[in-house]
């Protein structure tokens, strides 16, 4: 009788740890929506020049903050109640680091957010075509990451290294561009707010990589 008590306590908590963990994952896949939707809004901004935006951006890093923040507190809770083993470890471990490379994304939308307003003093400059197609490749990038999470699929994850290549490209090109001479009567600002927001998308597309490579270590247990 003790002997069928002590397995069934063991299995409620085996799948109570379960539960915990599968929620744990839901919400870093909210987190990540979250970090999209900001991105989204970025774009908003600086390609399609829409004000309102901004202020929704503001609120919307604010909540990734506090998302991020909670996430952290509940996996350092689980590590310490439980032992969690291989693949489960793995993924409690590198959550914080998950959370912090997704918070960073939210951070860059932010500062892009607030760049595209300030570029709405000007004229839209001869090079936001260009911008705005490095953006959405960043985007994609950001988009794959989230799936490659989502399926803890580490060859999605590991592709990503490829498409940020052409990411990289981009910012080569663009920035080279930014880097000539200025023309008389070109505002310094201006040209610096670009430089600043080609970082910015650069940044986004790295982080994405990192995540890709987290995954990787997550199910694999080694380093790409």
């Amino acid at each position: 009788m003790r002997l069928n008590v002590t397995k069934s306590w063991s299995e409620a908590v085996a799948t109570h740890f379960e539960r915990q963990l599968q929620r744990l994952r839901s919400d870093l896949l909210r987190l990540g929506t979250l970090v999209e939707s900001a991105c989204q809004l970025a774009y908003g901004v600086l390609i399609e020049r829409h004000l309102l935006s901004v202020e929704q951006l503001i609120q919307r890093e604010r909540d990734i903050d506090r998302s991020a923040q909670e996430l952290n507190r509940e996996a350092i809770a689980l590590l310490t109640l439980q032992a969690p083993v291989a693949e489960d470890l793995r993924f409690l471990v590198m959550l914080s680091h998950l959370c912090r490379d997704l918070e960073r994304i939210g951070d860059y939308a932010l500062e892009i957010g607030r760049a595209g307003q300030t570029l709405l003093r000007y004229p839209p400059p001869p090079c936001l075509e260009d911008i705005r197609v490095m953006f959405q490749r960043s985007q994609l990038l950001l988009s794959e990451a989230l799936s490659a999470i989502a399926n803890l699929d580490p060859e999605v994850g590991l592709a990503l290294a490829n498409c940020d290549d052409a990411v990289d490209a981009d910012y080569q090109r663009l920035y080279e561009r930014l880097c000539t001479p200025l023309d008389p009567q070109e505002p310094v600002e201006l040209r610096l707010i670009l430089l600043l927001l080609i970082r910015n998308l650069e940044r986004i597309g790295d982080h994405a990589v990192t995540i890709g490579q987290r995954v990787c270590f997550i199910v694999r247990g080694e380093d790409p």
